[in-house]
């Protein structure tokens, strides 16, 4: 193995246990009793990327040989998405960057570019700025999330409430198939019949986003970009209950020149002030920051209308400088990782109009488990949130911390009676695949995967199938035992203290 490697990637290619390391993990902290019961995470290699056609004779000699290859960008999620679940090889994409110049394409002849797949969304949006064009969207993790990466997650962020999911502003992507054949496939609702290519190795345009590198490595994106908007403008909004704030985001969803919508509840903003940030925002007040771009005009009447709304839900518009700064710190929301280094979370993608009843039920949850809990969300679409819940744990205190993993499934639980369901699936929340999808949804994804990827070599382990210890009576029956065992624990470290 190691000679056929050396000889495509050279001195991109290690074995080293000491950099092997680095790739076992992702951001979030998993007790080694749960990921030695659940995955083996070291590669047998590392391999650095640099063009397709590694890719391409690497991807053959996988198939061939029966080797699981785990695609990684920056790594910067949290469920294993990017983590080998059964060795084999990791292949690191952070050496292919780049992005083209910008050209006119499309059905309707919109700026797009080129970008390489190992680009981050921030470096993109750098680049593209020297050449007078600006990202539509992109995640909260730009400095670090990677444009192969978010295509795999879904591509929900900022300003897709905007220009909708990443979906939806991609012509075409350039990808590398599971049995090593180089394809462009376009999307087939925003290129034209002339622009069309004829795709290759059996790939279709959904079988990138959201499939978590499971049935293709992406290498670079066709994206539609956006000129610099006239005007833009950035506020805070301010509530005193949650109610009244879930209808001021239900409103906002049907302004047009609305980018980005952040909320903070309370004890989120209670978290930041204890380490000196976001000082600009007001304590116990549910806060909504807000960004406008477009025209001039577009942009002053929005605002009008935001400041009339507001008024008429009892709320608060704080002054310029508090959403400039908010706006500033939009990349930073892990700060909160200052205030209690041990964090547990569940993310989910929840209907806009249960948003505030969602909210109340949360806290009672919360205050049932003698807990904070702390919740920030964007908008991303007229309907829908995508809502991060954290709460603080004890990564030194191994029992507590298996036991707090049973309150992230009683969030989920939560989520779903209000029409919420888990945003991204890796490895961890592979038990929730049900409530995602129905049982048809998971044979039919499932067969293409096979179509696709016959020995299962891409990704194995992730967003199709739960592991034994995972499965759904299995889980759920070790949620329940961690739920009992969970207040002992913490009766048990409170009498030591």
């Amino acid at each position: 193995m190691e000679v056929f490697l050396k000889e495509i990637f050279g001195s991109r290619m290690t074995t080293d246990p000491f950099e092997l390391e680095q790739y076992t993990k992702d951001i979030a902290y998993i007790p080694p009793i749960l990921v030695r019961l659940l995955a083996k995470p070291w590669p047998r290699a590392v391999v650095q990327a640099e063009e397709s056609r590694e890719i391409a004779c690497l991807m053959q000699w996988a198939f061939q040989k029966r080797i699981p290859v785990t695609v990684r960008g920056g790594g910067s999620s949290a469920y294993f998405n990017s983590v080998p679940v059964q060795e084999g090889i990791v292949l690191d994409m952070n050496h292919m960057q780049g992005v083209g110049a910008v050209h006119m394409a499309g059905k309707a002849e919109e700026p797009a570019v080129w970008v390489q797949a190992g680009t981050t969304w921030y470096d993109a949006d750098e680049r593209l700025r020297r050449q007078g064009y600006t990202l539509r969207s992109y995640p909260t993790s730009a400095p670090a999330a990677t444009v192969g990466g978010w295509i795999s997650l879904g591509g929900f962020g900022i300003g897709s409430i905007r220009y909708g999911p990443l979906r939806e502003q991609i012509l075409g992507v350039r990808a590398v198939t599971a049995g090593g054949e180089i394809a462009e496939v376009d999307n087939p609702g925003l290129k034209s019949e002339a622009e069309a290519s004829a795709g290759g190795g059996g790939l279709c345009f959904d079988d990138f986003f959201g499939m978590e590198g499971t049935r293709a490595v992406i290498t670079e994106a066709h994206l539609t970009v956006r000129p610099f908007p006239e005007k833009e403008a950035h506020r805070v909004l301010a509530f005193r209950d949650v109610r009244p704030t879930g209808r001021m985001i239900q409103e906002l969803g049907q302004v047009s020149s609305v980018f980005n919508v952040h909320f903070s509840s309370p004890t989120f903003v209670a978290a930041l002030h204890k380490k000196g940030y976001a000082s600009e925002l007001p304590q116990e007040r549910y806060c909504l920051a807000v960004d406008l771009a477009g025209r001039q005009t577009e942009v002053e009447e929005a605002l009008r209308t935001i400041r009339r709304e507001v008024q008429v839900l009892g709320g608060e518009v704080l002054a310029t400088e508090a959403g400039e700064a908010e706006w500033i710190s939009r990349f930073k929301a892990l700060r909160l990782k200052q205030t209690w280094p041990s964090l547990q979370a569940a993310e989910l993608l929840l209907p806009v109009e249960h948003f505030a009843a969602f909210e109340e039920a949360l806290t009672k949850l919360a205050k049932q488990k003698h807990t904070v809990v702390v919740t920030y969300a964007h908008l991303v679409s007229p309907e829908t949130v995508l809502l991060m819940v954290l709460f603080p744990s004890d990564e030194l205190n191994t029992l507590r911390y298996l036991g707090d993993l049973s309150f992230i499934s009683r969030i989920y639980a939560l989520g779903k009676l209000y029409g919420g369901k888990p945003y991204i699936i890796g490895l961890w929340n592979t038990s929730y695949l049900s409530d995602i999808y129905t049982s048809k949804e998971l044979k039919r994804r499932w067969e293409r995967k096979q179509r696709l990827d016959r020995p299962n070599i891409l990704n194995p382990g992730k967003a199709y199938k739960a592991p034994f210890f995972l499965s759904r009576s299995v889980f759920r029956l070790g949620m329940g035992f961690l739920g009992m065992l969970c207040p002992f624990v913490r009766a048990g470290r409170e009498s030591d203290a």
